[in-house]
């Protein structure tokens, strides 16, 4: 089966719903359409599945074209998509492409661009034909058709893109476990994500992916009774002033090579109070959004963090001290029940050190926490980020600290920031001449970018400095048979990346669609001349 049209509408018959088992069907989908192929049923032990310790055993697809050398290009993708309930009345029509275009126009639309390209029959809609089982489509029809005899083609299927990227981590042992077996030397790998770009513009080399972690400050304040608020300290207020230096601060922008992230926002906030009464808030906690680029390491976003807490933590004692002292001048307290607060901002990694030395048994303890939060995980009783909340909750109680503190620590999932230039490897050689080829043919070029402005799951293909994440990733909430990322053994592979996708517009909406020429023609042509140079 090489039609590459026929490939994408049985990919997008099945659903994948990201975060579900769902995902299993459409692993057994791609895995069945490659053991048919002429070559693979010549060559069974040249594909298989790799399952990682996924939750949901969701496995790794791959396969293997052998060529006469060791050279070896992959071909990655995701093949996991998002939910179908956003359809509505149109749902029943989701996964049927050519059924939803007929149906989608019987109903009201108010996007003019929308009813334009229901219009064309260029455009393609359906859930997750663009993010990304086009990409997957393309990448399985070069695998199948390419003719180059040199070169090894490894296509490389991952679950759990959209949700915490973990097929992209248990993929990384795979590309050991591979390389040794069948002696392959990786020079690029190309991830056929969606590209957000109108038809007639360029299509875009990606070279860099942006990096992503979650910061979790918990604040610690004094007990008090609501009616006495002057005998303790609002660990409410203490949160909300860190939020509001925190929100939009641009001293935590990145910026490399003319692109620049965006600043920090808050994702979750709240207090740790079960039940309500008249004491305030003991423990509150914020989780913040943080994107990064290469010239900017998360340990130093880290310092940061901890420099702006100081400063909202003396804000509150500060004010603290005013209203008391307008408070005396009424008469209304006298100077002797003024607090006088020790205050501290540590580290998940420094709060783990203190309640080692306070707590004897600390290590049976922290054996029994993990192992209570795994078991909850792994039951969907809790998410990541609630587990790592309960974490540096527990410690803090367990901790001896009796005066206001904030806890920095780094809730899942982490994303590196990487770039082909980070890790000193030169691509040019595979995309010469390629821009004048393509606008010679289809009067469109190419273009390098060096980062792409999100997250995916080339963030896992290389790390260029693994001692300094590591001492980051210490600070992670949960321990790594919950969740790691093995920057140890990407560095290791250092793969060089590039994303290349078709034009695509509204993912993860109901309006999701693919441009068929960038499917059918322009973006497998764009592999073949790679392919080629290579």
């Amino acid at each position: 089966m090489h039609d590459i049209e026929q490939i994408l509408l049985d990919l997008v018959g099945v659903q994948s719903d990201t975060g579900t088992k769902l995902e299993c069907q459409m692993a057994e989908k791609i895995y069945g359409m490659i053991k048919s192929n002429i070559y693979f049923k010549d060559n069974p032990e040249l594909c298989g599945t790799y399952e990682g310790k996924d939750i949901l055993k969701r496995p790794v697809v791959w396969a293997l074209r052998k060529g006469r050398n060791n050279k070896t290009i992959i071909l990655m993708g995701h093949y996991d998509a998002v939910e179908i309930e956003s359809y509505g009345v149109l749902k029943p029509y989701a996964l049927n492409p050519k059924l939803l275009k007929k149906k989608f126009k019987e109903v009201e639309i108010g996007n003019e661009e929308l009813k334009e390209d229901l219009e064309n029959e260029d455009w393609a809609f359906g859930r997750g034909i663009a993010d990304m089982k086009a990409g997957i489509a393309i990448n399985m029809h070069t695998l199948f058709t390419n003719g180059n005899k040199d070169i090894n083609i490894l296509f490389i299927a991952v679950p759990d893109e959209e949700n915490m990227s973990s097929g992209a981590i248990q993929s990384i042992e795979l590309y050991k476990i591979l390389e040794d077996r069948f002696n392959l030397d990786y020079k690029l790998c190309i991830i056929s994500e969606p590209q957000f770009r109108n038809v007639g513009e360029d299509i875009q080399l990606i070279e860099g992916s942006m990096g992503k972690f979650l910061p979790i400050i918990m604040a610690k304040g004094i007990l008090t009774h609501s009616a006495q608020i002057f005998n303790g300290l609002n660990s409410g207020f203490i949160i909300s002033e860190s939020i509001r230096n925190i929100e939009l601060s641009t001293e935590i922008i990145s910026e490399d090579m003319g692109i620049f992230t965006q600043p920090p926002t808050v994702q979750i906030f709240k207090d740790l109070k079960t039940t309500y009464d008249a004491s305030v808030p003991e423990y509150s906690v914020a989780c913040f959004n943080v994107l990064f680029l290469n010239n900017r390491t998360p340990l130093s976003i880290i310092e940061n963090f901890k420099g702006i807490c100081k400063k909202s933590l003396d804000y509150v004692i500060e004010k603290y001290n005013e209203a008391f002292d307008v408070m005396k001048e009424k008469g209304f307290i006298e100077e002797k029940a003024r607090k006088h607060f020790r205050t501290e901002i540590i580290t998940l990694a420094q709060l783990e050190d203190r309640v080692m030395q306070y707590k004897r048994d600390f290590n049976s303890y922290k054996e029994e926490m993990d192992k209570m939060l795994e078991d909850k995980i792994r039951n969907h009783e809790i998410t990541l980020q609630d587990a790592s909340i309960h974490y540096m909750k527990s410690l803090l109680e367990v901790s001896g600290i009796d005066y206001p503190v904030i806890v920095i620590g780094i809730a899942p999932p982490y994303y590196p920031a990487v770039n082909n230039e980070a890790i000193g490897e030169d691509i040019n050689y595979c995309l010469q001449n390629l821009s004048e080829y393509m606008n010679q043919k289809y009067g469109i070029k190419t273009k390098k970018v060096p980062y792409l402005s999100g997250m995916t799951d080339m963030s896992y293909m290389s790390s260029v400095n693994p001692e300094e994440e590591r001492k980051f990733l210490n600070n992670l909430t949960l321990p790594a048979t919950i969740y790691d990322v093995p920057v140890e053994k990407i560095s290791e592979l250092n793969i060089p990346s590039l994303m290349i996708g078709p034009a695509s517009k509204d993912v993860h909406q109901i309006g999701e669609r693919v441009y068929m020429p960038d499917v059918i023609r322009r973006i497998p042509d764009v592999f073949n001349r790679i392919i080629e140079k290579l």
